[in-house]
Order: C-alpha cells, then structure tokens, then sequence
C-alpha cells in the first residue's frame, strides 16, 4: 500500500513542480497539499471503501481547480496543464467511484454535471453508462439525448437511438415522446424545402415532416392524457408555417378523444386568440394544388385585428359553454374574458362588452361561482343604478348558492346601499337558516350597527349581541367578548361588569371572555384601587372553569397576586392549583411559575 502511495505521489510531482515555478503556492502550501493527498488516497485504498472517501477527494480536487482557475485571473497566467491535469484526476476519480458505487444517480448526475464544463466530449459516453444502471427514469433518456442534439447535431442518428431506446423501456414517458416529437420537428424545419422536381419527390423537408407525424401516431397508441397533444401543439405553433397539416390532425384526434373536456375548448379559444384559427388549417387540407410543395405554400398565421381575433375566440367560448353547460367550462370562460380585460391600452369597450355579456350569461346559466358574481357586483355597482341591479341578480343567485360568501357579497351590497331594513332583514334570515360557519357575517352586520352611532344602531347591537351571547356555538365565545369591550367602552363599567357577571357563567364556556375582562379591569384597576375586587373575580372565574387544564390561568392569578393583590394569598393559591389541576398538568405548571418568578425577579 506504501508503494502504491508513493508511486502515486511521484507522479504528480510535474504538477507540484508546476505549483512551485509559477508561484501559485508557497513551498509550506505545496507539502500540506501533498500531505492531504496521500491521506485521501489512502482513504480510497483501504480494504473498506466508502463513497464518502471519495467524495471527499472528489471535493478536494473540485476545490484546487477553483483555486486554480482563481489564480489564473489574480496573476494573469495561463495554467492550462496544471487545470488539465486536477480534471483528469477528477474524472478518474468519478470513474473509479461509480465503478464500485454504481447505485448512487446523484454521484452520475454530478460527474456529468463536471464534464459537461470540463471535458465535454466525454459526456455522451458517461450517459451510455448511466443508462445501463438508471435506464428506469425516463427523464435520463431525455437529458442524454438533448445533450447529444444540442452538443453536436450531426449526431442526430444516436439521438434518435437514444430515445428510440427509451421508448422501448417506456412506451407511454410523455416527456421522452415529446422530446423525440421536438427533435424531430426542428430538424424538420432545418431541412431543405426544394422539391425535386426532375424525380418528382417530396422535398427533405416533406419527407422529415413525415417522420414527425409517425413520432405522433406512435405516441397516441400510448398516451391519452389532454395536456401531452396540448403540449405538442404548442410545438408546433413555434413551426406554424411547417404544421399547419400536423396542427389539423393533432386537433381532429383530440376533438375525437376528449369532445366533453373542457380544457380543449379552452385551448381552441385561446389559439383564436393568439391567431391561429382553426379555418385556415381547414382550408389549407382543401388546398390540394401541386404546382408547388407543400413546404413553400404560405402557412403564416393569419393576420387578422385583434377585434376580430377576441370575437372568434369568443365564438368559441360560447359554443362550449353552451354544448358542456359545466362550471368548469363556464370558470374557464369567465377567467379568460377577466384576463383579456386586465390589458386595457387596445379594444377596451370590445373587451369590456364580451366581460360583462359573458357575467350576465354565467348569471343566467346557474352555473357561475362566487368569485366571478363578485366581479359582477363590483361592475354594477360602479353605475349609478347597478346597486339595484346588482341586489337583484345577488338574490337570485342565492336560490342556487346559498353559501357564506355568496351572502357576504349581497351584505356588502345592502351595507354599500346603506339599506337599513334591508341589512335587517337578511340578518334575521341568515341567523335562523345558518350555523357557526356564519360568523363572518355576524361580524359584518355589527360593525355596520357600530358606525352608525345612533339609537337604531345601539338597540339593533343589543339584539344582536344577545343572539350571539346565547348561541351554542363555541366559534361565537369571541362575540362575548366583543360585547363586553363594547359595553365598557361605549356605555358604562357597570354595564359591563353586570352583563360580564351572567356571561361568565353561560355555556359554552370561553377563556377569551374571561382575559378580555382581564385586560379591561386592569386599566380601571390602575386609577382606582376599589376595581381590584372585580379584576381577582376575573382571575377566580377562570379558575374555576379551567383550572383543571389550563396551567397558565393558575401562573397569571399567582401573578396578579404578586404584583397588585395581597402576598399572603400566594400560598395557599399555589396549594389550590397544585390540588385542581389534573395530574399531567402539574409539571408544566410548576416550570411556568419558576419561570414567571424569574422573570419578575429580573
């Protein structure tokens, strides 16, 4: 091992020479790194080998051809040999690894990551090995051969073996049939489009195209999902004036796999949108003329007004509304009309026209979904008499979607309208037909009461709050809370302490009511030393209703206690928590109140 070692060593010493003459290290430097060295080969040479070892040489020697390449540019020398030769160490390194580790993917796809920078004629090789241990994932196939296309394109008869093979293994890989559909389109349109016309053939180009479609008729015998065709047509729209053929096929197929699927009439409205209309490919089939190739006839995209364009994808979208009648397609609809309005500068009045004919037909159809009734309401009330309007269609909607945030949008409606009687009348309507899930419209109709600040408003709060105080439902203990603060704040303490007093007992319980009064008899407590009474009622109510779990109650009453209450109540307060709460609470609270007495003591 010793020899092996040294003969090792010696011959790197032309590098360390180099190392030396050039004055990239210094002599100290130079012996740590042959140092290092042995020790990592002789980590490598041991009976039991890790990756990691040689991981950590593989670090090592990444980390000296960066500070290498650092050295060039700080000393404005060329270092080429001494580059030259750390890279073919590494990729020595690499090889060897993965001839004994050949399981590790992410140890492959950091050498070809290396030798893509390094040693880039390597790389294909390095994927032909990769792919005999990791032919399993389709996306290997895919990156050897983009690779390969990409780094020489003369190459094309291994890339096409290359995925031909991966498609062996993995008949129905979208990504790998998309990726030999791509290739072999743009090495379509590299192609030369004369014909010959002394033979009387197609052109290269016609003949390439041939081999594209095939690509596709291959894949459709294992591939059924919408978004692959939809994939390769965005390919093809990058070829227009090579595909309009293809583009027709591609369509008659999927038209005949996925006629009730909404996402295809999604794309056909969009393509319109982008000009590439479906009539153009229809006449071009019925162009039959063969005074010319296929390949030189113009196939451009038709360059019709953008009016014109927005009108024929509408066309459309109001063909598939009308043939699924789903909220799927009419979301689709409606999201596309809302994204044509949010570019204002071009056909502002068409685009604005098509929004709101489009909301008003959602509207009719029962099948339109709150995010785009919100829409709606928003546009109607911006006109002078849209609020009627907008309350109207809001009712009717209701019938159909009785939702929370359907009433929201017609509460908001009535409180925009300032509609009194109105806000009443579904107020009732919502607490008697609706549950817990309603408290967001609860809060909406208080706050509304809360700023009129009149007589009306106090006495509908009144009535309102006493509801919330008696519902069963535990989401509405924050309302309890509320009602209390409003109480002390806009009324009177006593008011507020009286109403307190019944709540506190009333289930279902809430520790939120409890700490709200907390907070509000503290701040009378600080002007006047007769409220301390009512702030320890407080801390006593919460310990008796959740004292038997809630560890913190006990440290917050020990708390107060301390610093406002009388000391000698401390002990026999602690002896009272440590007797009433469960068991397995006792510990947690023993280490809050060492904690809060450090912290106090601090």
């Amino acid at each position: 091992m010793a020899e092996f070692i040294a003969e090792m060593q010696e011959r790197l010493l032309p590098e360390y020479e180099q190392m030396k003459n050039y004055s990239v290290f210094t002599a100290d430097q130079v012996r740590e790194i042959v140092s290092r060295r042995e020790r990592l080969f002789l980590k490598i040479n041991k009976s039991h080998q890790s990756i990691t070892d040689y991981l950590d040489f593989i670090l090592y020697e990444k980390h000296m051809h960066m500070t290498i390449v650092d050295k060039e540019k700080k000393m404005h020398v060329k270092l080429t040999g001494l580059k030259a030769s750390i890279a073919t160490r590494i990729m020595r390194l690499y090889r060897e690894a993965l001839a004994k580790f050949n399981h590790d993917r992410r140890l492959w796809s950091n050498w070809i990551k290396f030798s893509k920078k390094s040693n880039p004629v390597e790389v294909a090789g390095i994927y032909e090995k990769m792919l005999l241990y990791h032919g399993d994932s389709p996306d290997l196939w895919v990156d050897a051969a983009l690779w390969l296309y990409e780094f020489n394109r003369l190459n094309i008869d291994r890339v096409k073996d290359i995925l031909l093979r991966g498609l062996q293994r993995h008949p129905d890989s979208e990504a790998l049939n998309k990726c030999f559909f791509d290739i072999m389109l743009k090495e379509a349109a590299l192609a030369n489009n004369e014909r010959n016309l002394a033979e009387n053939t197609l052109s290269e180009q016609d003949i390439k195209l041939e081999r594209v479609e095939a690509v596709y008729r291959n894949s459709m015998a294992n591939i059924t999902q919408l978004d692959y065709f939809v994939k390769l047509l965005e390919s093809c729209e990058d070829h227009q004036e090579l595909t309009g053929k293809l583009q027709r096929m591609i369509i008659d197929d999927m038209q005949e796999k996925f006629p009730r699927e909404p996402g295809l009439w999604d794309l056909l409205a969009q393509r319109e949108l982008r000009g590439f209309h479906l009539g153009d490919l229809e006449e071009e089939d019925l162009d039959t003329s063969d005074e010319e190739p296929a390949s030189k006839k113009s196939r451009s995209v038709n360059g019709r007004s953008l009016k014109r364009r927005i009108q024929l994808c509408v066309t459309v979208y109001k063909s598939a509304v009308e043939e699924l009648q789903t909220t799927e397609m009419w979301n689709m609809y409606l999201d596309a009309m809302l994204a044509l309005n949010s570019d204002g500068k071009t056909e502002r009045i068409l685009k604005q026209q098509c929004l709101a004919d489009a909301l008003q037909a959602g509207h009719r159809s029962q099948l339109m979904g709150v995010k785009h009734y919100a829409t709606l309401r928003k546009m109607l009330c911006t006109a002078p008499s849209g609020r009627e309007a907008a309350v109207t269609i809001l009712t009717e909607a209701l019938k159909n979607d009785s939702s929370v945030e359907m009433h929201e949008l017609l509460l908001a409606t009535h409180i925009q309208s300032d509609s009194e009687p109105l806000i009443y009348e579904l107020f009732n309507k919502i607490q008697k037909s609706m549950g817990s899930e309603a408290l967001p419209l609860w809060r909406s109709v208080i706050l509304y009461y809360r700023t009129r600040q009149d007589s009306l408003g106090a006495r509908r709060l009144d009535e309102i709050y006493g509801l919330a105080c008696k519902a069963a439902w535990p989401e509405f203990g924050e309302l309890r809370s509320d009602y209390v603060r409003y109480l002390w704040q806009e009324r009177s303490v006593e008011e507020a302490r009286k109403e307190y007093a019944k709540l506190a007992v009333l289930p279902p319980m809430s520790l939120a009511l409890h700490r709200q009064m907390v907070q509000l008899e503290s701040s009378a407590a600080a002007c006047d030393q007769a409220s301390l009474k009512y702030w320890r009622m407080c801390y006593d109510f919460m310990a008796c209703y959740f004292g038997k779990t809630q560890p913190r109650v006990w440290v917050e009453y020990l708390a107060f206690e301390r610093d406002h209450g009388e000391a000698k109540n401390i002990s026999l307060l602690t002896q009272r928590a440590l007797s009433t709460l469960e068991p397995q609470y006792v510990a947690a609270f023993e280490a809050e109140r060492a904690l809060a007495y450090v912290g106090a003591s601090i």
